[in-house]
């Protein structure tokens, strides 16, 4: 037999088995640790489309001239939130910024409330009671036509999530937005 006729050996054979295993069983762990992430990534982008479809229905069924203040100085209060001088109406007022904190003027208030990591709503007149808590949901309501000469109203309400617990999210946490329209 000639040199260039001789076979693989068994021990040849056996390290390339084994870089084969380590190679595959790296790769194994890579596509793990994506699928867990891409599972999670859909249970909380489907919590917070869930808990804004919840504060759009609420915002649905409120009365649109309900608002015991006259002139309401940044909206009334559409959270549901109990206290004194806060009242529920169907408003314009709020905005959509997720880094607007816990505010207590202008017309982010009422505007906003704050989940526990169950979806309980927390309760209080503002968010500095709330503590820790697992998804921030904030809304704005728009004037789209203005009721007025017998002509009805058209509002614009928009409801924005974000989940501030979600694990392997990097930099950005998973939100969602609805956007709906009532009239008068």
């Amino acid at each position: 037999m000639t040199k260039n006729q001789q076979g693989v050996s068994l021990i040849e054979a056996m390290i390339a088995v084994l870089m084969s295993m380590i190679v595959m069983t790296s790769l194994g762990g890579v596509v793990f640790m994506s699928t867990v992430q891409n599972k999670n990534q859909g249970v909380e982008m489907s919590r917070v489309t869930v808990y804004a479809q919840d504060k759009i229905e609420t915002l649905m069924n409120l009365d649109w001239y309900d608002c015991t203040q006259a002139t309401p100085v940044a909206g009334c209060n559409t959270t549901g939130i109990t206290g004194t001088a806060w009242n529920q109406g169907l408003r314009t007022g709020g905005t959509l910024d997720s880094t607007s904190g816990c505010p207590s003027s202008g017309t982010t208030v009422g505007y906003i409330d704050f989940l526990d990591a169950a979806g309980n709503q927390f309760s209080g007149a503002d968010c500095s009671a709330v503590g820790t808590f697992a998804y921030q949901r904030q809304w704005q309501i728009t004037d789209v036509i203005t009721s007025g000469a017998g002509a009805p109203g058209l509002k614009r309400i928009d409801v924005q999530v974000w989940s501030r617990n979600a694990v392997n999210t990097g930099s950005a946490a998973p939100s969602a937005m609805l956007t709906t329209f009532v009239s008068e």
